[in-house]
């Protein structure tokens, strides 16, 4: 069933098992801000870079990638214990770059040391498997994205600057393990041009490059319990005609559970957009405003969805872009039918999505980040 999934992936829109005539029309929920855990000097309490957030029953795993650590909280805020650190020894870690939960156990995931390790929901450590890998993959280049209900992996191996930079719109492919780390076969293909931009190289022999806000690269997101994933293909418009983008929901065999093409009139971006952006990067050199500024004079649409999260009943949490500078959240049901819309954290990224409530990192005037809880609230 894998290689009908992949097969999927490169059709136009006749496998859409549900295409809709416009944009959803279902209810408008609100979010009710109720906790925020943080500080900005607390060794506890204080947190650095979060970059994947899972809730396992009453307990928040907060990945600190920097700190090769992860805090754990309540899920009312109290902080409750630190899973592992820096080292190379059972528990310990030399990249946290993955976690998730599967048969009740939290897995976290180090590329560097080639591991995937198990804890228990209070943080003890319980075992650990090798990523064996395959010959043609160098030593520490697997990131485990998420742990199927099987036990197998599925994988993307991370690419250097330097590879980014050269080929910026070559596909990437979703690898899958199998329960003993050995490569299986691919089950998806990420497409697109990521937000990377050569500027040449160094005197030091360095590839320069920057950052773009805007891609039309295919999004990944991995359900934290293993229960599947999702790809949003979001190929570039080019006219103002209606568009449409793809939604393809992978069940936890990684078989295509449903596919949607949902349509969007694009937004084109105006020189006006680009002037202010440029004049927020204006501390940059002149070399690299010169590159941004063809970036941004190619660039004529907006992609339509700049974020994607798998819920942790199965619903679908797309951001969808609803002028130049607004966006709204569009919720999918476990069969990819419209629920609802949400107005997004103005200043936030979500890192879970639960039935009831979500997870946001948001950062204050000085970046420091917190975590914020919203209450879904239905009409």
């Amino acid at each position: 069933m894998a290689t009908m999934a992949v097969a999927a992936l490169g059709c136009s829109c006749l496998l859409a098992a549900s295409p809709c005539s416009g944009s959803a029309q279902g209810e408008r929920w609100t979010l009710e801000r109720t906790i925020t855990i943080g500080h900005h000097d607390d060794p506890e309490l204080g947190l650095t870079w979060v970059r994947d957030v899972i809730v396992v029953g009453e307990r928040l795993f907060v990945m600190q990638h920097r700190e090769r650590r992860l805090r754990i909280f309540s899920v009312a805020g109290d902080f409750q214990n630190f899973l592992g650190g820096r080292g190379e020894g059972p528990g310990e870690f030399r990249e946290v770059n993955g976690i998730g939960v599967r048969d009740g156990l939290v897995w976290v995931s180090d590329r560097l040391r080639g591991r995937v390790q198990y804890f228990d929901p209070g943080g003890r450590y319980a075992s650990s498997i090798r990523i064996r890998g395959h010959p043609t993959l160098p030593m520490g280049s697997v990131r485990v994205r998420t742990m199927l209900a099987d036990g197998s992996m599925l994988v993307t191996i991370p690419r250097d600057v330097a590879e980014l930079a050269a080929s910026p719109d070559r596909p990437e492919h979703v690898i899958r393990f199998d329960a003993q780390g050995l490569l299986q076969d691919t089950v998806a293909v990420l497409v697109g041009r990521p937000d990377a931009l050569r500027l040449g190289r160094t005197s030091q022999g360095g590839v320069r490059f920057t950052w773009l806000p805007e891609s039309y690269r295919s999004l990944f997101a991995p359900s934290a319990d293993g229960s599947g994933f999702v790809i949003v293909h979001r190929e570039a418009a080019l006219s103002a005609e209606p568009h449409a983008f793809r939604v393809i929901r992978f069940d936890a065999r990684a078989d295509t559970a449903w596919v949607r093409d949902i349509p969007y009139d694009p937004i084109p971006v105006s020189s006006e957009w680009r002037s202010g952006h440029l004049e927020e990067r204006s501390d940059l050199s002149a070399p690299l405003l010169r590159v941004l500024e063809g970036a941004y004079r190619n660039l004529e649409f907006f992609p339509p969805v700049g974020d994607v999260r798998a819920g942790a009943d199965g619903s679908t949490w797309l951001l969808v872009r609803t002028g130049t500078d607004t966006s709204e959240w569009e919720v999918l049901d476990a069969f990819g039918r419209s629920l609802a819309r949400v107005e997004p954290s103005p200043r936030g990224r979500m890192v879970w999505a639960g039935t009831d409530s979500l997870w946001f990192v948001e950062e204050d005037e000085l970046d420091v980040p917190y975590l914020v809880r919203y209450v879904i609230r239905r009409p």
